[in-house]
């Protein structure tokens, strides 16, 4: 149970420096008109249970910043509401190589994942998913997992 919750404060963690970066990507609602939305807010404020709150907010901040220097702004009842999901996973690849495969590596790791969704606060329908996934290190780097997260949201579409 300690590992789960540790794991979760570790979601959006960055691997080593020498790791590869995040794999990210977003999808927008068809037909949807941005300029339309000015305001957020965001339905989960509080982390999820386990998780470092210090972490958690850490990149509900981002977040924020990311929608805010695209011209949205926060606010109480916003006509945009935005939810955060965090997760991890545990996996494990097997590769066999050499003469019929006689060789075998084996790779356990933790995939962790953060998931950014808009929705039309009045509507409920869905405007925006962006989803960050990579490999959870031992430790939280800050500085990395507010780099991943503003490459996540630099794919929200501006006002």
């Amino acid at each position: 149970m300690i590992r789960k919750a540790f794991i979760a404060a570790l979601a959006i963690a960055i691997m080593t420096p020498s790791a590869a970066l995040a794999k990210v990507s977003s999808d927008t609602t068809p037909g949807v008109n941005f300029q339309s939305y000015k305001t957020f807010y965001f339905v989960n404020s509080r982390p999820p249970t386990g998780m470092d709150p210090v972490a958690f907010e850490r990149i509900r901040m981002a977040i924020e910043r990311g929608l805010t220097s695209k011209g949205y702004t926060n606010a109480s009842g916003g006509d945009m509401a935005i939810i955060i999901t965090i997760g991890a996973k545990d996996k494990t690849d097997i590769d066999t190589w050499g003469a019929f495969g006689r060789q075998v590596d084996v790779r356990q790791y933790t995939e962790g994942s953060l998931s950014v969704d808009a929705f039309d606060a009045k509507t409920a329908r869905p405007l925006w998913h962006g989803r960050a996934i990579d490999n959870v290190g031992s430790k939280l780097n800050p500085v990395k997992a507010e780099k991943e997260v503003g490459k996540l949201m630099a794919e929200f579409p501006s006002r």
